[in-house]
């Protein structure tokens, strides 16, 4: 009984009885002539995180995945043009080419078949790379993905967005749109039916308002439609696991048209639907992606089974 007790006090000195994971270490990689960010903590087979639109590495509570990191690698890695990582000079920024970037920064780090946790934007580029890299995945994990383009939306925001090109007049008024007010406005969206925490509001406040992300996330909100309608299509070519996990109430991208939809185009793939739950989750539910990369790890192991056939008549 002693030592029982010993072994819970190690544990809770550790932090692991909290779950808490080691402080992730920042650092760069020069892909393509761009500068990319990303953070490391843990050590195992790899898991590598994306945000979504707008974000940054500082979406992924690393104190919260302690169970995760655990017995895993995390690697989360800014977008291009978002945190500290660069856009791209002279290269549009698409979907297929921010999944190369992607990839290349994942084979720098000799990283090979890593599980792709991928929310909401970061969900449509987890889903490019699995259809462009088939071969150099484990599984993938869907946080609230948009997997098909968006029919509706916010008509304003998209005339403003209706040219390629965005120029210093158009990128000043997608500031105004994304004013602190309108902020919040939409993350109180994104969060519901929680509400947005104050330590968030004051990141995303600080980090997603800069010139630089703001014109990322306009570029990237303006193109993601257009990728969608072509990589869609591929979706059936899917052969790794995937598990998708969606709010029941999520406001921003409709769980009915994107994840239960995707469920039927990937014939191994399995979804979870989480309760009383929106968009971010993340936020509210980091304890979703170490089960959701659990179940994956089980369905690659039915996958290897060998087909055994009867010779009974």
């Amino acid at each position: 009984m002693i030592r029982i007790y010993a072994l819970m006090l190690l544990l809770l000195l550790s932090g692991k009885a909290f779950g808490q994971c080691e402080r992730p270490k920042e650092a760069y990689v020069d892909v393509d002539n761009t500068k990319m960010r990303y953070v490391d903590a843990g050590a195992g087979p790899v898991v590598v995180m994306i945000h979504g639109n707008a974000g940054t590495v500082d979406d992924w509570d690393f104190n919260s995945m302690g169970q995760l990191c655990h017995d895993h690698r995390l690697i989360a890695i800014d977008r291009p043009g978002h945190g500290k990582s660069d856009r791209p000079d002279g290269k549009a920024a698409t979907l297929h080419y921010q999944a190369k970037l992607v990839h290349d920064t994942l084979a720098q780090l000799g990283v090979t078949r890593p599980v792709l946790v991928g929310h909401s934007w970061g969900g449509s580029l987890a889903l490019a790379y699995a259809v462009d890299y088939p071969n150099e995945l484990s599984a993938i994990v869907l946080l609230a993905p948009a997997a098909y383009p968006d029919k509706g939306g916010d008509q304003f925001m998209r005339a403003i967005l209706k040219t390629p090109v965005i120029g210093d007049a158009t990128l000043t008024v997608g500031r105004l749109l994304f004013g602190k007010s309108i902020l919040k406005k939409e993350l109180n969206k994104a969060f519901y039916p929680d509400s947005v925490p104050e330590d968030y509001l004051k990141y995303a406040s600080s980090s997603w308002l800069h010139h630089k992300q703001v014109r990322a996330t306009l570029e990237d909100e303006w193109s993601l439609n257009k990728d969608l309608e072509r990589t869609s299509k591929r979706y059936p070519e899917i052969r790794v696991p995937v598990v998708i996990v969606t709010g029941d109430q999520d406001k921003v991208v409709s769980a009915k048209d994107n994840a239960y939809r995707l469920k039927t185009s990937i014939a191994q793939s399995q979804l979870i639907e989480l309760k009383n739950t929106g968009h971010q989750v993340p936020q509210t539910h980091p304890e979703s992606i170490y089960n959701a990369v659990s179940l994956t790890s089980k369905t690659s192991a039915r996958l290897r089974e060998p087909v055994r056939y009867s010779n009974s008549p």
